[in-house]
């Protein structure tokens, strides 16, 4: 049985990814729903979320495998932006998100939708106290938007031209998929690496030392239909290192609709030099996704 904030998680995630809300739980005359989930099924702040006219799924715009969190974000009509803060582990734990780094969002006003309460003005660094297996849920709105982007693109280095080992292999994306739904498989290389053993990015030119952005493209199709009922998971997993430091992992989440289709997670990655660095992948438990390249991005020095 789920906990109260688990349900809380379970109802707020359907109702951002635009879901349909439809009940499993038993209504008979020898078992009654508890008054918890009555008002979390009944909240109609995430019924509006799940309404909203825009019809638009939230993203996942970051993932922090290691520490156990995520961010999700998504448009709302009028302007509105809802935030998602979501704690996967069984520990409590406060999380810090920079607004105009991760957001583009210079400032707004946030309502609290599980409390029901207006937060106010917020700005600059959002910091939220998350509980075990607990998602903070927030609308933004009178949002005003950062300038200019954080960050821009200073690269593109597609896994075809990485060296490859531990039985890492070739395949063209050519042809593959409904053109109808999928013009572009793979993309943006039309070549993707499967069975990755290792991947080996060694000219990854940055312009500045520290902490950069970086995406990387790839591809899993995993629904996990045999296990999903279970202790089954549709993510699948990597290790990332940058110059020979540690290596962190990264759970990637389904990326579309077939085994052609390209997802993109954002990384903060740390450990770069001024001039040429070496990013290297590496599977990590169970099959790992297959990969399409990485995207290097600098920090905006006008910002």
């Amino acid at each position: 049985m789920l906990s109260e904030e688990e349900e809380r998680f379970h109802f707020g995630m359907w109702a951002i990814n635009k879901s349909p809300l439809i009940l499993g739980n038993q209504m008979t005359s020898k078992t009654s729903t508890r008054a918890s989930s009555i008002a979390i099924l009944s909240n109609a702040d995430v019924i509006a979320i799940n309404q909203d006219p825009l019809a638009k799924q939230a993203q996942l715009v970051r993932r922090y495998t290691e520490e156990g969190w995520d961010v999700w974000a998504g448009e709302l009509s009028g302007g509105r932006t809802v935030l998602a803060l979501a704690n996967w582990k069984a520990a409590g734990q406060t999380v810090r998100l920079s607004l105009p780094a991760v957001l583009g969002i210079a400032s707004a006003r946030a309502r609290d939708v599980w409390a029901g309460r207006d937060l106010g003005a917020v700005s600059g660094v959002y910091s939220a106290a998350l509980p075990s297996h607990g998602l903070h849920l927030v609308v933004l709105s009178d949002v005003v938007r950062a300038a200019a982007p954080a960050h821009r693109s200073a690269g593109y280095y597609a896994g075809r031209d990485a060296a490859r080992a531990g039985g890492a292999s070739l395949v063209s994306c050519a042809g593959k998929g409904d053109a109808t739904f999928l013009p572009a498989p793979c993309a943006p290389a039309g070549v993707k690496v499967t069975q990755l053993g290792s991947l080996t990015f060694a000219n990854v030119s940055a312009a500045s030392a520290g902490v950069k952005l970086v995406a990387l493209d790839y591809v899993n199709y995993d629904v996990a239909l045999g296990s999903a009922w279970s202790n089954g998971s549709n993510s699948r997993d990597l290790t990332v290192s940058v110059n020979d430091g540690a290596a962190r992992r990264w759970a990637l989440p389904i990326s579309g609709g077939s085994w052609w289709e390209t997802g993109r997670l954002l990384l903060e990655l740390d450990g770069f030099r001024a001039g040429t660095n070496t990013v290297v992948l590496r599977s990590s438990s169970g099959p790992p996704p297959d990969i399409v390249g990485i995207e290097l991005f600098e920090e905006d020095e006008a910002k």
